[in-house]
C-alpha cells in the first residue's frame, strides 16, 4: 500500500511540471490526500492490533477454563495410586531391671537419702492391740536413715514445708487418718523438684477430685472403682520382671492375705496419658485395669492402693525394702 502511494505520488508530480502556479497547488493538494490516507492506514492498523490483542486474551481465558476443568474432572475420580504410608516409630527400649547390686556411687546415694515417712499405725488401738509398723521396719530392715514424724500430721506438714530437700517422701495412710487437700499441693512441689514418692491410702474413691487429681491426671491414672465386699484380696505382678519383685528380695508373694481390713483400698486404670504403668493388680490378664499398685513420673513415684496389714509381713517388708530401694534408685538416675 505504501509503494502504491509513492507511485501515485510520482505521477501527480509529474501531471503538474508545465505550470507551476498549478503545480504548487497540486503538490498542496497531494501532501493533504497523503496525510489522510496514513491517517486512515494508522487508524487501520491500530484497529487490527487491539483485535489481535483481544484474540490472543481470549485464547489465553479459554485455555485457562479448560485446564481448570480437566484439574476438577480429575479431582472427581478416585485415585487408583496406593496412600503413601509412614514408618512406625522404633518401639522405645526400656531399661533391663535390677537384679544385682547398683554400682558402688549410686548405693551410697540411696543409703545416705533423706527420707521423711509418715505412717499413721504408728501409736495406733486396733480393737485395744498395737500393730507393727510394717513401713518403718523395712527402713529398719534396709538400713535406711529416715525422720519419722510418725501419725502426727502437723509434723509432717512442717517437714514437707521445711526447707529440706527430701529425697524420698514416703505418705503410708493406712488407719483411719486421711491426708488430703493442701497435703497433696506441697508433695506435687517436691515431685517437681525430683524427689520420690511413695503414696500409700486407702480412700481414693473420697479425694480423687480434690487436690490429688493433679498428681493422678500427670501421672495418667484414675480411680476405678472401691475395694471392699470380696474375700479374695490376691494380688499379681503384671511386669514380673520389675525390680520390685527382684531387687533385693525375691520370691516374696502378696497373695497371702488375712482380711484384715473391711475396706481394703481402691482399684485404679490407666487414662492412656503420662507414663503411669500398673505393677500390681487384681487380675492376672488386665494390664490396664484393676490396679492396686501403679508407678509413674520415671519411677520416681508409686502409689499404692491396697492396705499393707492385710498382706503377710515378711512379705510386705520384703516388698516396701524393694520399693524404697526401686524409687530412690530412680530419684538418682533421674532427677540427680
Amino acid at each position: 500500500l505504501i509503494a502504491f502511494i509513492a507511485v501515485l505520488f510520482l505521477v501527480l508530480l509529474s501531471c503538474d511540471i508545465p505550470g507551476t502556479g498549478g503545480a504548487d497547488q497540486s503538490l498542496e493538494a497531494t501532501r493533504i490526500s497523503l496525510e489522510q490516507t496514513l491517517a486512515q492506514q494508522e487508524a487501520i492498523n491500530a484497529q487490527f492490533t487491539a483485535q489481535a490483542q483481544q484474540a490472543v486474551l481470549d485464547a489465553q481465558a479459554t485455555a485457562q477454563a479448560e485446564q481448570a476443568t480437566q484439574l476438577a474432572q480429575q479431582a472427581e475420580q478416585p485415585s487408583t495410586e496406593e496412600p503413601a504410608t509412614e514408618e512406625p516409630p522404633p518401639p522405645a527400649t526400656e531399661q533391663p531391671p535390677i537384679t544385682e547390686a547398683p554400682p558402688p556411687d549410686l548405693a551410697e546415694k540411696i543409703k545416705s537419702a533423706k527420707i521423711l515417712l509418715f505412717e499413721d499405725m504408728s501409736g495406733q488401738k486396733i480393737g485395744g492391740t498395737v500393730y507393727p509398723r510394717y513401713v518403718k521396719e523395712a527402713l529398719d530392715m534396709g538400713g535406711f536413715s529416715y525422720t519419722d514424724v510418725g501419725s502426727a500430721m502437723g509434723w509432717f506438714k512442717d517437714q514437707l514445708l521445711s526447707t529440706t530437700q527430701w529425697d524420698l517422701i514416703i505418705m503410708a495412710s493406712e488407719y483411719k487418718t486421711r491426708i488430703t487437700g493442701e497435703y497433696f499441693d506441697y508433695i506435687s512441689q517436691h515431685i517437681n523438684r525430683g524427689a520420690g514418692v511413695i503414696l500409700e491410702l486407702w480412700y481414693m474413691e473420697k479425694i480423687s477430685e480434690g487436690k490429688i487429681a493433679t498428681i493422678l491426671g500427670k501421672c495418667g491414672v484414675e480411680h476405678q472403682k472401691d475395694w471392699q465386699g470380696t474375700t479374695d484380696l490376691s494380688l499379681w505382678p503384671l511386669i514380673p520382671d520389675h525390680p520390685i519383685f527382684n531387687y533385693p528380695n525375691k520370691g516374696f508373694s502378696l497373695r497371702n492375705f488375712s482380711n484384715f481390713w473391711p475396706d481394703h483400698g481402691d482399684l485404679v486404670r490407666l487414662t492412656g496419658s503420662g507414663d503411669a504403668r500398673l505393677l500390681l493388680g487384681t487380675k492376672a490378664d488386665q494390664k490396664s485395669s484393676y490396679g492396686v499398685l501403679t508407678e509413674c513420673q520415671e519411677g520416681r513415684l508409686l502409689i499404692q492402693t491396697f492396705l499393707d496389714h492385710d498382706y503377710k509381713r515378711q512379705d510386705i517388708t520384703a516388698y516396701w525394702v524393694n520399693a524404697v530401694n526401686y524409687v530412690l534408685g530412680q530419684r538418682f538416675l533421674t532427677a540427680p
